[in-house]
């Protein structure tokens, strides 16, 4: 096998389990060491931060102000300019 069509072909041949394992050893490849790590359960997490407003509600108004300018040109001291 030396083109990717035989290759694809041959992968298509493979049974699921097969497959799986062909994936992670191609995303090794691909990734490094990023690929041997599980992705972070995020659920353990859960309850552990405690916000004052609700995320998407915060969301919504850093966007308004924004859209509508209400943030006005600040330099980077924070101080308005002018």
């Amino acid at each position: 096998m030396s083109t990717l069509a035989e290759i694809e072909a041959a992968a298509d041949a493979l049974p699921l389990a097969d497959k799986k394992k062909l994936l992670q050893f191609l995303e090794s490849r691909v990734n490094g060491d990023r690929a041997a790590k599980r992705p972070t359960d995020l659920a353990k997490f859960a309850g552990a931060l405690r916000l004052r407003e609700d995320p998407l509600a915060w969301q919504q108004r850093v966007r308004g102000e924004w859209e509508h300018g209400a943030l006005g040109s600040r330099r980077v001291d924070g101080k308005p300019e002018g």
